[in-house]
C-alpha cells in the first residue's frame, strides 16, 4: 500500500540479537493509519520497534519517514515518539517537566505545548506531581504526552497497555482509539494481546519467530488467517485434524462438503467459537457442517458464556448469556451444533490425521 507523503516505509528490515534474527520485515504504514504489529512473546516486535527508531542497529534494509531515508541517521534525528511498556519516566522530574524534556533537549522554538497535551489527555491536575506519586495509567498518559511533545513524524508504541490492570487497561484503550484517529501521523503499535490489536489496528501485521508471517486491514487478517499459528494469535480454536480429498474435509464425525478446495491428505482445521450456533434437538439427521453433541459445562463468564459440548470433534461455544437461557441450556442437555462457513479455516497439514 502506497505510504503517501507523510508515511512510514521499512523495506528488507532485519536485525540480530545472539542467535535471533528478525526479518527481513517490509511495511508500509501511511500516516492516516494505525499498524497493529501482533506476536507472541519473544517474536521480535519490539526489536522491531527498536530498530525503526534507531536504537538497535539493523544489518539490513532501509527506513523512510514522510519520503526522507531516515536508515543512517542517530535516534535523535529520526522524529519518533516513543512510549514503552514501563513509560520510563524521568523520577527527578514533575510530570509537566518529564513533557517538556523532548522540545527543550532538541532546543525546540515552537511555543510550549505541553499543557495542551497534558489537557488532552486528562492529566493537566497532575502536572507538578512526581512519576513515582502516580498510577500505572496516570504514567502511561504522562508518557504519551512527552511522546507527543516534540511533534513526532511517526509514533511507536511498545505493549504501554500490558502493565495495567483490566478496567484501566480498558480505559487506556479507549483513549487510544479517540488520540491515534485524531493524529494526522503513521503510527506502530505493538502488542500481544489480540483485542488490543484488533480495537485498536486499521492494519495488522503478524510476526512470529522474527519473520512476517502476514499484514493487511486487520479485519480480513482476522477473518482469514494465513497459517494455524497466526488463527491461534487471532483467537481460532483448533478444531482437530483430519483428512481432504475431492473438496471434502473429515474432521472426527464432521464432515465438510466444498470446505477444502485444493487440500488433499491430512489438514488441521480452525473454528471461531464465537460463530457456532446451538440448536435444540430434531429428529433430522445433522446436516453438513453439523453435529450431534451433548453439554458437557457452562462457565459464565463475561461478556460471554463459554459452552463446552461432548461430541467428535470437541468444541466449544462462545455465546450471549441471554442465548444460553434462551435455549434452556444445562449439563446433558442433547444439541445439534453447527459450524457455519465463514467461521472454518483449514490447513494442510503433516500431522497423521
Amino acid at each position: 500500500m502506497p505510504t503517501g507523503d507523510r508515511g512510514l516505509s521499512v523495506s528488507g528490515l532485519s536485525a540480530r540479537a545472539g542467535s535471533f534474527t528478525l526479518g527481513p520485515v517490509s511495511l508500509d504504514v501511511p500516516a492516516d493509519r494505525v499498524l497493529v504489529v501482533l506476536g507472541p512473546s519473544g517474536a521480535g516486535k519490539t526489536m522491531l520497534l527498536e530498530t525503526i527508531a534507531g536504537l538497535r542497529p539493523q544489518q539490513a534494509g532501509q527506513v523512510s519517514l514522510a519520503g526522507t531515508g531516515i536508515t543512517g541517521l542517530p535516534p535523535e534525528r529520526r522524529r519518533i515518539g516513543l512510549v514503552f511498556q514501563d513509560a520510563a519516566l524521568f523520577p527527578h522530574l514533575s510530570v509537566r517537566d518529564n513533557v517538556r524534556f523532548g522540545p527543550r533537549a532538541r532546543r525546540a522554538a515552537s511555543p510550549d505545548g505541553s499543557g495542551d497535551l497534558l489537557h488532552q489527555l486528562g492529566i493537566e491536575h497532575l502536572a507538578d506531581r512526581s512519576p513515582r506519586s502516580l498510577s500505572g495509567g496516570e504514567r502511561q498518559r504522562v508518557a504519551l504526552a512527552r511522546a507527543l511533545a516534540i511533534q513526532p513524524g511517526l509514533l511507536l508504541l511498545d505493549e504501554p497497555l500490558s502493565a495495567l490492570d483490566q478496567p484501566t487497561r480498558e480505559d487506556m484503550r479507549a483513549l487510544l482509539q479517540r488520540l491515534l484517529a485524531e493524529l494526522e501521523i503513521p503510527a506502530v503499535h505493538v502488542t500481544h494481546d489480540r483485542d488490543e490489536a484488533l480495537s485498536l489496528g486499521d492494519d495488522l501485521a503478524v510476526i512470529v519467530g522474527g519473520q512476517l508471517r502476514q499484514t493487511g486491514p486487520a479485519a480480513t487478517v482476522a477473518a482469514e488467517p494465513a497459517d494455524p499459528d497466526i488463527a491461534r494469535l487471532l483467537g481460532w480454536s483448533e478444531l482437530g485434524h483430519g483428512t481432504a480429498g475431492s473438496g471434502t474435509a473429515r474432521i472426527g464425525q464432521l464432515v465438510l462438503h466444498n470446505a477444502a478446495d485444493g487440500l488433499h491428505g491430512p489438514v488441521q482445521a480452525f473454528y471461531k467459537p464465537e460463530d457456532i450456533e446451538l440448536r435444540p434437538m430434531t429428529p433430522d439427521a445433522p446436516a453438513d457442517g453439523s453435529l450431534i453433541a451433548h453439554v458437557d459445562r457452562i462457565a459464565y463468564t463475561r461478556p460471554l458464556a463459554r459452552v463446552t459440548l461432548s461430541c467428535d470433534p470437541p468444541i466449544t461455544a462462545l455465546m450471549l448469556h441471554r442465548d444460553v437461557n434462551r435455549l434452556q441450556l444445562t449439563a446433558g442437555n442433547p444439541v445439534q451444533v453447527n459450524l457455519p462457513p465463514d467461521g472454518l479455516r483449514i490447513f494442510q497439514s503433516h500431522a497423521r490425521a
